[in-house]
């Protein structure tokens, strides 16, 4: 399937000569975008663009306006348009630094603030001025952050602060941003092994390797360069074209845990650019819950055409019947109401017998307490709880848990279960309050069992769309379709884009892949950037 992702793009990307950045580069070419290096490093630059052809270098000091205005001025000059900034340039105070040290703090300060904070500001500027100046508008602007955005006691301070001051930058971005049709995101890798970290850590890769699967709580994957090029691939396509405000994190549910990481206690080959004919779940075998309509029906879908064999779990028997009858011998219907273990076992049971193996678990089905209801109405909330806990809470629970049975079975192990959560996992005002309280706790489930199920090699993440305008939801709200866009439209920063039951699920499609394989006990937002100025 010829599939290339970032066809009749044009990218920018910061730091692109070695590291991350290369392995960006390399990627985002083999998926058909012209790519414009810009670095300091001036003969690996060039080397890199020579051995490419679509890739052309400029270069480029990002702490200096002037620079970062040419990189993108080159970018129109040569290809017309920016659609994608990767701001990736980064340094880091010296391994082993302090704020006791009696070592010149401020300019170790100007310097790692100059380049990792002031460069990705004067990349959003330059980004957007020329996003902004396209007819239509719209683009990704992604940046380069680090676990230590979220969590200190990881790298040193001045590093730490201006990972931090990044998550600012790209929800502040997004929020100015958005109603341009501009989305801004970062993304948020572990320790990963690239020659500048052995040159801030005086460390060797090998070294390195170690200490991030020592802190690792997924077992038997290395961080590679690759897999952090892999989520800036999905966050510059069009599959994210809601996420916005967004950090996703590559750290193996690595900041799910409180306590000092670096306190815990296979050889795999070097992940390598993917090829874009290939189908991404090819080989895999997923079972979905709720999968018969809305979401659930358009991940079915989208995973059977990347090669996916999929059984279809829902209590809408003749829809499903109908979905995998369309969908040929790929697709397997069985009846399963999610609050019945045996319901749930009997769907991953299914999964086995016909395909040996189970790979993916999407736990999707869900329901709502009524339009309207409250903690001061007078209808029965204990009968609503014990209806909307059991199909959300107790449906993922039995489907991570039978999922788990299948894949820790299977020789060699891993797999990725995922959960349909929402924005109001984390916070409220936004839905009826059982339903508010039954997302909260899939994000718990999702952490725990991310934490619990690592050791195997089972990733566990859910995935939080805002408002999506599916049939569920208008029988859940009792407004039309197109009243439901409206309101969806209402609460987006981002502007110009409709919410689909599509772009939920490429998100479950990113997360069922191998190109997150290093993303685990996550909560992949897919909502426009409006939970971007919230506080959780």
């Amino acid at each position: 399937m010829e599939n290339k992702r970032l066809e009749g793009k044009v990218a920018v990307i910061t730091g692109g000569a070695s590291g991350i950045g290369e392995a960006a580069v390399k990627l985002f070419v083999s998926h058909g975008a012209r790519v414009i290096v810009a670095d300091v490093q001036d003969e690996k630059g060039e080397a890199l663009c020579a051995s490419l052809g679509a890739a052309s270098y400029v270069h480029c000091d990002v702490r200096l306006e002037a620079d970062v205005k040419r990189a993108v001025d080159t970018a129109i000059s040569l290809h017309g348009r920016l659609d994608v900034m990767f701001n990736n340039a980064g340094i880091s105070d010296p391994a082993g630094s302090s704020i006791l040290d009696e070592g010149d703090l401020t300019a170790a300060f100007e310097r790692v603030m100059g380049v990792n904070v002031l460069g990705a500001l004067l990349g959003t500027k330059h980004a957007a001025r020329a996003m902004t100046a396209t007819p239509g508008g719209g683009g990704s602007i992604i940046t380069t952050a680090s676990v230590a955005s979220v969590m200190g006691g990881l790298a040193p301070p001045v590093y730490t602060c201006s990972k931090h001051a990044l998550l600012g930058l790209t929800r502040a971005a997004a929020t100015e941003l958005g109603k341009h049709g501009v989305r801004v995101n970062c993304v948020s890798p572990a320790l990963v092994a690239t020659p500048q970290a052995v040159s801030h850590t005086q460390a060797s890769l090998e070294e390195l390797e170690a200490m991030g699967e020592a802190i690792s709580t997924l077992k038997g994957v290395k961080l590679k360069a690759e897999d952090i090029a892999e989520a800036a691939l999905f966050l510059a396509s069009d599959e994210s074209r809601f996420v916005s405000g967004h950090n996703l994190m590559l750290d193996s549910s690595h900041y799910v845990f409180e306590g000092d990481p670096r306190e815990r206690s296979e050889d795999d080959p070097l992940f390598v650019a993917s090829d874009s004919t290939i189908q991404r779940l090819e080989g895999k075998v997923a079972v979905i819950t709720g999968g018969a309509s809305g979401i659930g029906e358009a991940a079915v879908k989208l995973f059977v055409s990347h090669g996916a064999r999929v059984i279809v779990a829902d209590v809408q028997d003749e829809k499903g019947e109908a979905l995998c009858a369309s969908l040929g011998v790929a697709a397997s219907y069985v009846h399963c109401d999610v609050r019945l273990e045996a319901d749930v076992k009997r769907a991953v049971d299914t999964a086995i017998s016909l395909h040996g193996r189970l790979d993916v678990m999407f736990n999707n089905a869900g329901i709502s307490d009524p339009a309207g209801s409250s903690i001061l109405g007078e209808g029965d909330l204990t009968a609503a709880f014990e209806r909307v806990m059991g199909v959300n809470v107790l449906g993922a629970l039995l489907g991570t848990k039978h999922a788990a049975r299948a894949m820790t079975a299977t020789p060699g192990g891993g797999g990725s279960i995922i959960t349909t959560a929402s924005v109001a996992s984390v916070m409220g005002g936004l839905a009826p309050p059982v339903y508010t309280c039954s997302k909260h706790a899939l994000l718990g489930l999702t952490r725990a069992a991310a934490t619990e199920l690592g050791k195997h090699g089972v990733r566990v993440n859910c995935v939080s769309p805002a408002l999506v305008a599916t049939p569920q939801a208008v029988s859940h709200t009792q407004a039309s379709l197109e009243e439901l866009e409206a309101m969806g439209e209402a609460i987006s920063t981002l502007k110009g884009v409709k919410l689909k039951a599509e772009d939920i699920a490429e998100a479950a499609l990113f997360l069922a892949s191998d190109e997150s394989r290093f993303v685990s006990g996550h909560n992949l937002m897919v909502d426009g950037a409006s939970t971007a100025t919230k506080i959780f």
